[in-house]
């Protein structure tokens, strides 16, 4: 690390509090604008904002060390699942869950079934969303940013979180969702640009896809550069396809994050009309799919240069972490980091507003106190939003 890799953090940093600033006006003005960028959004910002949300900061150590365990076929992994399940939200929710008006997906359980348990139901999924769901992605991140940050910055746990955690709590805070997507739109833009640098790189080293395709067949077979997964296989055969398939499409709404159903009414009910929800998942598949494939196809490199990743005699998930160390110079490596800290910051804090939203929506207005001033309401899904951080990070120390 360098003076400029410090110095792209500490822009990207500031940057990340300005755009707080800039949108809080806005975002006080009401509680659809605090929660749902006051339904204005468009497909492509909504669905970006969504992709890189499900990008957390586990993400890339877990799926480069799948793709140094597996080869070329750890494309079906991200296609079987995220694929099936987005094309089904795409045509079932967008439309359906737009004409009901309503201000979070929980409350359509309440709308769709009578009795008691309608309104139960209701107040399960969101308190599940919000302190079980939200708090365990979300610890998940953190612990994965301090991985990496622990190996190339040299930090303790304590220090990453307290460099982070108040810059995330400042424009999440203020900003609201419009914040949140806005804020998204740049990340996506930083990650995708560190990983096609990163696969470059890669790529030059051995004179191109054609020679990392020989390396790899020269060192490991053509097993790992098929376009099939094998009939049987420790971490990614036929069956475990046909398996996530089925088990994300069947999910409520989809299950590409621990609480997809919920998160994707909060997407879709953000945008202007139906035709933007739709588009909202068709930017997500593109989007989700264009960030999973540079991010694993440099991991392939990764095999070659360090046998150890495949046969197991080394930790997977360091593979990411000694592509970066390996290939990118003064500058770039910031970058690399940027984006790392930028995938733990959006999916932080699209849970944090999210996490408030049903809570307040679907929980507070509807059972403890309804009728109540808006400032109230803010109020306490400030302190909600406080409340999901601290258990998250309970669950990443």
């Amino acid at each position: 690390m360098s003076g400029l890799d410090y110095a792209l953090m500490a822009l990207y940093m500031l940057f990340l509090v300005g755009m707080g600033l800039y949108y809080r006006r806005f975002a006080q003005e009401s509680m659809e604008n605090y929660f749902l960028g006051g339904r204005k959004m468009k497909g492509w910002m909504s669905g970006t904002s969504y992709a890189v949300t499900c990008m957390n900061a586990d993400v890339a150590p877990a799926y480069c060390g799948m793709t140094v365990i597996t080869g070329t076929f750890i494309c079906w992994w991200y296609l079987s699942r995220f694929g099936l399940a987005l094309m089904i939200g795409g045509l079932l929710f967008a439309a359906c869950w737009r004409r009901l008006k309503i201000f979070t997906s929980p409350e359509f359980y309440e709308l769709r079934f009578g009795g008691a348990a309608a309104p139960t139901m209701r107040a399960w999924v969101s308190l599940r969303s919000a302190f079980v769901a939200v708090v365990a992605w979300t610890g998940a991140g953190l612990l994965g940013l301090t991985k990496v940050s622990e190996v190339l910055l040299g930090w303790s746990r304590f220090e990453t979180f307290l460099l982070v955690i108040p810059i995330i709590l400042v424009y999440v805070v203020l900003s609201g969702y419009m914040g949140v997507v806005m804020s998204d739109l740049i990340q996506t833009a930083i990650m995708i640009a560190s990983s096609l640098v990163l696969m470059g790189l890669v790529w030059a080293d051995f004179g191109g896809p054609t020679g990392l395709y020989q390396a790899l067949v020269t060192q490991f077979g053509e097993g790992v550069v098929s376009w099939h997964p094998p009939m049987s296989h420790e971490l990614l055969g036929v069956v475990g396809i046909i398996a996530w398939t089925m088990g994300t499409a069947i999910g409520y709404g989809g299950d590409v994050a621990p609480m997809a159903g919920a998160m994707e009414g909060q997407r879709l009910l953000s945008c202007r009309d139906s035709r933007e929800a739709t588009r909202m998942y068709v930017w997500t598949q593109i989007a989700l799919f264009l960030m999973l494939a540079v991010l694993t196809l440099p991991a392939l490199g990764a095999m070659v240069k360090w046998p150890g990743l495949h046969d197991g005699s080394m930790d997977k998930e360091l593979a990411y972490g000694l592509l970066l160390g390996h290939y990118l110079p003064s500058g770039l490596l910031g970058l690399a980091l940027v984006a790392m800290f930028a995938s733990i910051m959006s999916t932080v804090d699209s849970n944090m507003n999210f996490g408030a939203q049903v809570f307040i929506n679907d929980v507070y207005r509807r059972f403890i106190k309804h009728g109540a001033e808006m400032g109230h309401y803010m109020s306490v899904g400030r302190v909600v939003m406080l409340a999901i951080m601290g258990l998250s990070l309970a669950v990443a120390l």
